[in-house]
């Protein structure tokens, strides 16, 4: 079965969006395993709430654009709706990786174009997938602190 691994984003009442979110990745992919919860300062719009980040790896038969779906259903279930680009939000899904397969379309870009920028996102992969960690070593000046929650 094709692994498909999906960045997990938090910061508006976040413990319990990302324990939500998780309920319904799981229901939707029971093939599913999380990392760990990560705290992290607001990136690209400083002026808000810090996010709580992790990564779920997938396996699933399901190709992408329909995972795509699925994760967009529970973003509306979970009422994502940023006052504006890069603001606050209940949850953020995003597909980071799926196998090898490549897409670029205007929903979808695999790999995420961005991923191997954020710490927030190569620290909780790594703890799924070490072949990042090369990776991960070129982020090392950003803020990314392990939490205790468990997803």
């Amino acid at each position: 079965m094709p692994i498909c691994y999906i960045g997990i984003g938090s910061n508006i009442d976040a413990v319990n969006n990302m324990i939500t979110c998780a309920r319904a990745l799981r229901d939707d992919f029971p093939y599913i395993t999380f990392s760990s919860v990560y705290k992290t300062a607001a990136r690209d719009e400083p002026q808000q709430d810090d996010f709580l980040n992790a990564v779920a790896k997938i396996e699933t038969d399901e190709p992408p654009e329909e995972v795509y779906f699925a994760l967009k259903s529970i973003e509306d279930d979970l009422k994502k709706d940023p006052p504006y680009e890069k603001g606050p939000r209940t949850i953020d899904l995003d597909i980071l990786l799926y196998e090898d397969v490549t897409v670029n379309d205007e929903k979808l870009t695999i790999p995420h174009p961005r991923m191997t920028e954020r710490r927030f996102v190569l620290e909780p992969l790594c703890e799924l997938d070490d072949s990042w960690n090369e990776v991960l070593q070129k982020t090392l000046d950003q803020s990314c602190e392990r939490i205790d929650l468990r997803l």
